[in-house]
């Protein structure tokens, strides 16, 4: 696939791409890394990028950082069915927040709508991910693990 982004032989659509803060392998793991190497692949080609890190815990969840896959419910408005009875209004607003970001990119390519945090498109030289943080708000910054995710794709990790 790296081959692919790299000469330009794909289909060049917008994407949002991102990975959780505790994802499988770490920060520096293939899921956390690869996202962010993907970005900026996809980046250098014209493609529109949107890049995340997911590091919400859900109040019932106990543990540090967001484990694989925990962002799904979040973003399919679905916490209600999975955390049931132990879904917190603090929950609820986090996954209203991130399903409006996902409704807003399906119908217009663009995830970001009225009320809702401006998300940059990603490029190498910005770095701009949003986090959806652990406060239970959504963060645009610089990667804080930017410069750790390009050694270590540099690196070939």
């Amino acid at each position: 696939a790296k081959a692919a982004y790299r000469s330009g032989d794909f289909a060049h659509v917008p994407v949002m791409i991102g990975a959780t803060s505790a994802d499988i392998g770490g920060p520096t793991g293939m899921m956390v890394a690869g996202a962010h190497q993907i970005a900026g692949d996809l980046a250098e080609q014209g493609v529109p990028v949107w890049e995340y890190r997911f590091s919400y815990v859900a109040d019932s969840v106990e543990g540090k950082g967001a484990q694989h896959a925990t962002d799904i419910p979040f973003f399919f408005d679905t916490v209600g069915i999975k955390y049931g009875a132990a879904t917190t209004a603090k929950d609820r607003a986090v996954a209203d927040t991130m399903s409006d970001y996902l409704v807003n990119f399906a119908k217009r390519s663009d995830p970001n709508g009225q009320g809702l945090p401006e998300w940059q498109h990603f490029t190498p030289q910005t770095d701009q991910i949003m986090d959806f943080g652990v406060s239970g708000k959504p963060v645009p910054q610089r990667d804080p693990l930017g410069a750790q995710l390009d050694a270590a794709s540099d690196t070939g990790k």
